[in-house]
């Protein structure tokens, strides 16, 4: 149990970043509407058309490794086919864009995680302290980075 508190004081910053980003990304999909504000179309539409190809019998992308490897597509694939067997409310592009979107939160969540750990260790190497009586811009190692990832406006807009 004191190991769990060591760690909530030691990155209770982070955490608060973290919660605010994870609600902040789920009410966005949850409340913003389906294919964007500012056209009618997003990248989720590219990503449904994809997914429809497979009720024709065509796999998408499934094994092009030439310009990435298909991961992607291993990963929105099965999502949208489990989205297709839910059935349509109001909206039919509804189910795939909240959970591809969810899907995608997980990794952006791990992307985060990421960033603030990286930032920590390149601060901690660099003997990054603040000086007594300065204003530290973050009071946590590696918390700046993070906070830079998490206000990016492009992913929240891409919902």
């Amino acid at each position: 149990m004191d190991h769990l508190r060591q760690f909530y004081r030691r990155h209770a910053a982070f955490l608060i970043v973290l919660a605010l980003f994870v609600s902040f990304r789920v009410l966005a999909l949850f409340t913003l509407r389906t294919g964007g504000f500012v056209a009618d179309f997003s990248d989720y539409d590219f990503y449904a058309t994809w997914g429809r190809l497979t009720h024709m019998g065509y796999r998408t992308f499934d094994n092009l490794w030439t310009a990435y490897p298909p991961l992607f597509a291993a990963i929105m694939l099965p999502v949208y086919e489990l989205s297709a067997r839910v059935p349509v409310w109001i909206e039919p592009r509804l189910w795939f864009h909240l959970l591809f979107g969810l899907t995608l939160l997980v990794f952006e969540t791990g992307n985060l995680v990421l960033i603030y750990r990286l930032g920590a260790k390149l601060d901690r190497d660099a003997g990054a302290v603040a000086p007594a009586g300065t204003l530290a811009l973050s009071p946590t190692p590696g918390l700046t980075a993070a906070l830079l990832y998490a206000l990016l406006f492009v992913p929240a807009y891409t919902l």
